[in-house]
């Protein structure tokens, strides 16, 4: 990406081209460079393939590579003998290989291919993987073996190709955590035995191991049970009934629904093909809330309403026939499903309906509850002993915490991270699932540009940034949390093409969070590994979105000319795009990348993009304000200058920032660093940042001024807005290119403090050269 904005011509100086690096921010530029350079050589070098997701441990690219052909013999013992089936087929359903496997006691050292089991390794999933000239070798314990394999996948080139050949490389690798997870809501909208099976391949290529079936909830109950049929009679066909009009409109969905159950023999089917990928199935029955499908099927199960008032019920009535039905269904649950875990939901209940309810009062008065909150404790409890005595763990969303926690609950945090840390450090198992980092119903990009969904965007790096071990818990405590799973809720996923979308490749991010070492994990090289991706995508038919054009950035400038180059990195990429603030659609001419945009910028200006691949049906649209304005130095006596910016802390529930000035500072201090540490009160109050003083300029040149917030604060100079607040950095990224003389410009800000941007960097400030200012040269204050 090659991006130039020429300065204003009335300055005293020839026109200033700003480098690469200016114009991007530092983790943009160091991606972009490494992506520039990887795809150079992937061409000639054999490291360059090396791109598997998650990083390993471990990895070591070599010289030269393996050849696979149909001579190709793949030894297995007799515990890797599934394993090697399963390579097999592989090699044969996408590059038309036909190897054979064969059992042995012990390998012969010379086979081609040896998956071996034993690995002095204790780490369940531990493998080592090496490709040498002379074959390929595969150790590993449990898993291990598997995992191996499903990085030697990604060596293999996307394209079928003779040769077909690997590079050589050494891996060690090992998990980070032992819940790396990814949900699936089939409730909303029903996916078939075949989709699902698609859905739990491809998270085994990525090496995420719990796949979280979503399997009741208000909109469909989707698994059968013998002893109550209503269930999927009924309770699994809500979409026709309500188009009968004998359920109520499904207003949350984006259409009016897709029906349909699991026999027990698909859903053993199902758990058999997740267990040869080592993929453990979590299956969710909701309770007490999310129970509308059930209670339909079954109308004396829902809450009763003593005043008699009429209104939908989605909430099971804690009476002890309801105790009842949900023992008989979860003794058929847990005779299907060999995993220890079972998760009850527990999320969303409406629990003031139990206030209403006569067997709730009743039994409130009986076992001496004192609040509804208490009810839902009780419920989750008496369900844990159940699940207990049939040797099984209840796992529920973090409103289980309400009312006193069940003895041995594993908590799934997903209001944040609060319930997660507040269980962990009651020394209770923990899975890290937070909005909105883990939640992918949410769109990837700018939210009017994306297809409809649930909350504010999340971007695949927002997803890769997240931390599941807060720093809130001791290492002792952080010991509980078992990893982290990425959800999708599918009200606006109708079908699968839309679901593969909304999860890949935010998934990949998913997987290497909590398989990689925390200090193994890189952006960068992860942006790269990301978009050497979509051959395999391609391969495998699976739609996940495309990749944005790196730099179509919110610009705020002050030069006269707006020069871009616009860059791809799939082959075969076209964009239309318009700079009249009109977004282009498929009847504008497509033009193929790179593409050249040279224009005046008298004012300011809207590029806007539509780019298509021609391997893949979608189109993503991006759009961006390139935003000239007038910047001049103020008149400041420079000899009374201060080192740092002036700063004030507002503790207030006050959300106008035009109002502050009326509220007294908790604190008034100086700081002189990009990234003040300011923590936010925890009072219930709001922290606001309020800082104002000057940037001193001391050699005329062209500057690039960022924030590094995840959701930006607003910085002015003068009057000039120059990063809006409240943005997402990733969705709609921001950067302010200004040609300043040399002088002192009035600089100032202000930002809502939190856990997270207490850790970011405030402010940077770069020259045309892309060097990084150290804020104690350049900021001051009188």
């Amino acid at each position: 990406m090659g991006i130039t904005i020429v300065g204003n011509k009335n300055m005293n100086t020839s026109p200033a081209r700003l480098s690469l690096s200016t114009l991007l921010p530092r983790f943009v530029v160091s991606a972009l460079v490494f992506v520039i350079s990887c795809l150079t050589l992937f061409i000639t070098s054999a490291q360059a393939q090396i791109h598997v997701i998650p990083q390993p441990l471990h990895l070591t690219a070599q010289k030269g590579g393996f050849i696979l052909s149909n001579k190709t013999v793949i030894g297995v013992d007799q515990q890797s003998e599934t394993v090697g089936k399963y390579l097999q087929a592989y090699l044969n359903r996408y590059y038309k290989l036909n190897l054979k496997v064969k059992v042995y006691k012990h390998i012969p050292a010379n086979n081609a291919i040896k998956l071996i089991t034993g690995n002095n390794n204790s780490i369940e999933g531990a493998y080592t993987l090496s490709v040498v000239p002379g074959g390929i070798k595969i150790t590993g314990n449990g898993a291990g073996v598997f995992y191996g394999v499903q990085s030697l996948i990604q060596l293999l080139p996307a394209k079928v190709a003779k040769p077909l050949r690997v590079a050589a490389c050494k891996i060690a690798d090992e998990p980070r955590f032992q819940w790396r997870g990814l949900s699936l809501d089939v409730s909303r909208h029903f996916f078939t035995v075949d989709e699902v099976k698609k859905y739990i391949d491809v998270m085994a290529h990525y090496k995420l191991n719990v796949f979280h079936w979503h399997l009741t909830d208000d909109e469909g109950w989707r698994i059968q049970i013998d002893k109550y049929p209503r269930l999927t009679e009924v309770g699994s066909k809500i979409s026709y009934y309500a188009k009968q009009g004998k359920f109520r409109k499904l207003d949350n969905l984006i259409d009016d629904g897709r029906d349909g159950f699991y026999t027990k023999a698909e859903i053993r089917d199902v758990i058999k093909y997740a267990q040869d990928r080592f993929v453990t199935i979590l299956p969710e029955i909701e309770m007490p809330g999310h129970s509308e499908a059930a209670i339909f099927a079954y109308p004396e199960l829902g809450c009763q309403d003593s005043t008699g008032a009429k209104h939908r019920v989605r909430m099971l009535d804690p009476s002890e026939d309801t105790f009842k039905f949900m023992e008989d269904v979860l003794t058929e649950v847990i005779g299907l499903f060999p995993n220890q875990y079972i998760h009850i939901g527990g999320d969303e209940a409406e629990m003031a309906d139990w206030l209403k309810s006569p067997v709730a009062v009743a039994l409130m008065k009986k076992e001496g509850l004192k609040n509804e909150k208490e009810v839902q404790s009780y419920f989750v409890k008496r369900i844990e002993r159940f699940l207990v005595s049939k040797n099984k763990k209840l796992v529920g969303w973090d409103e289980i915490l309400q009312g006193g926690l069940a003895e041995s609950a594993t908590v799934m945090s997903w209001q944040g991270e609060a319930g997660g840390i507040t269980a962990a450090k009651m020394h209770h198992h923990v899975v890290m699932t937070p909005l909105p980092y883990m939640y992918f119903d949410a769109p990837q990009a700018n939210e009017d540009l994306e297809p409809i969904g649930w909350n504010p965007p999340v971007t695949w790096q927002m997803v890769y940034n997240y931390e599941p071990r807060s720093s809130q818990l001791t290492p002792a405590e952080a010991e509980y949390i078992l990893g982290a799973q990425g959800n999708i809720w599918t009200e606006k996923v109708p079908n699968l093409r839309h679901l593969e979308y909304m999860v890949y490749p935010r998934a990949l991010a998913v997987a290497e969070l909590t398989w990689s070492l925390k200090e193994n994990k890189n952006i960068s090289r992860f942006e790269y590994k990301i978009k050497q991706q979509y051959g395999l995508f391609k391969l495998w038919n699976l739609n996940a979105r495309l990749p944005d054009i790196v730099g179509v950035d919110n610009i705020t400038t002050n030069a006269d000319l707006f020069k871009t180059t616009l860059k791809y990195p799939l082959l075969g990429a076209h964009v239309r795009y318009s700079l009249d603030n009109n977004m282009p659609d498929s009847t504008a001419k497509a033009i193929a990348f790179p593409v050249n945009i040279n224009v005046p910028l008298k004012d300011s200006l809207v590029l806007k993009t539509y780019t298509t691949w021609t391997l893949n049906k979608q189109r993503i649209l991006q759009t961006a304000t390139i935003k000239r304005v007038v910047i001049a130095a103020g008149a400041i006596n420079t000899a009374g200058l201060k080192a740092g910016l002036d700063y004030k802390l507002i503790k207030t529930k006050e959300t106008n920032y035009a109002k502050l000035d009326t509220i007294p500072p908790v604190t008034i201090a100086v700081v002189n660093m990009a990234n003040p540490e300011v923590l936010p009160v925890t009072d219930g109050n709001l922290t606001w940042v309020k800082f104002n003083g000057y940037i001193k300029i001391d050699q005329e040149g062209d500057y690039e001024l960022t924030s590094g917030f995840e959701v930006s604060p607003a910085l002015f100079i003068g009057s000039q807005l120059l990063i809006m607040p409240d943005k997402n950095t990733y969705a709609e990224p921001q950067k302010a290119l200004l040609h300043l003389k040399k002088g002192v410009y009035e600089f100032s800000g202000y930002y809502i403090a939190n856990n997270i941007n207490s850790k970011q960097t405030l402010l940077q400030l770069k020259t045309a050269a892309g060097k990084l200012l150290d804020p104690r040269a350049y900021l001051f204050h009188l």
